[in-house]
């Protein structure tokens, strides 16, 4: 179960960002001009709104992005665990 903490973490992080991201899309949609996404895509390479195409895009972003961001933490936190006992 030690070995695979990293993948529960990774896992974990990036379902929530892939339902924060749905949740973000449907406030955009709601309210156009004020919603976190409309405030993120200038600064996004690819388009995360506005379109299914970016819809999808966004969400894979999102997803993998907290797949990352949770396997580092994952890894990190193993370490330290291991580190501090």
């Amino acid at each position: 179960m030690k070995g695979s903490q990293w993948k529960m973490h990774a896992l974990s992080l990036a379902t929530t960002l892939g339902v924060a991201y749905v949740f973000c899309a449907i406030f955009d949609a709601l309210f156009p001009p004020f919603g976190l996404l409309a405030w993120l895509a200038p600064a996004s390479p690819w388009p995360i709104t506005g379109s299914l195409t970016a819809f999808i895009t966004g969400f894979v972003l999102f997803t993998a992005a907290g797949f990352v961001l949770g396997a580092l933490y994952g890894i990190a936190w193993g370490f330290w665990n291991k580190r501090l006992k």
